[in-house]
């Protein structure tokens, strides 16, 4: 009786010292999950209105998205995740009105303004020009938040 319930005992400790909230404490190695389409930030500035179908598809790929109930939008998004937790999420919503390109939104358009700033910012510049580098400046502004 009494080593029966010695080993009860012992099970249950051991058990208990196994709950998911304990198990979550351990260093782990945690998968970085990218889903999605990841624009190119040169891609992103170069959209232009009137653009058509075939040219916007030829620059930043097949979208993610094409809802048939609404023919003319397209949806990119880009996600990144680890361990269930998404880190970065960027959207690109392009509207179409007779196969043209009318409009933009999204936060991938301001992301790509400051990763192509950054960019600039971080080359080196020539002693001998005088003039400033160009600001890229994309046809369609960030929405305002």
């Amino acid at each position: 009786m009494n080593k029966t319930l010695c080993l009860a005992i012992a099970a249950l400790l051991g058990l208990a010292g196994c709950s998911s909230e304990r198990v979550s404490h351990f260093p782990s190695y945690k998968l970085k999950v990218v889903q999605g389409n990841e624009l190119d930030a040169r891609a992103v500035v170069s959209l232009q209105p009137g653009m058509s179908r075939e040219q916007v598809q030829l620059l930043l790929g097949t979208p993610l998205l094409r809802d048939p109930f609404h023919a003319d939008r397209w949806d990119y998004t880009f996600n990144i995740a680890r361990n269930g937790v998404i880190s970065d999420q960027r959207t690109l919503t392009l509207y179409f009105n007779n196969d043209q390109l009318v409009r933009a939104e999204g936060n991938a358009i301001e992301h790509a303004v400051q990763q192509l700033r950054a960019e600039q910012a971080a080359a080196p510049r020539p002693v001998q020009q005088p003039q400033q580098p160009r600001q890229p400046q994309p046809a369609f502004q960030p929405d305002p938040q």
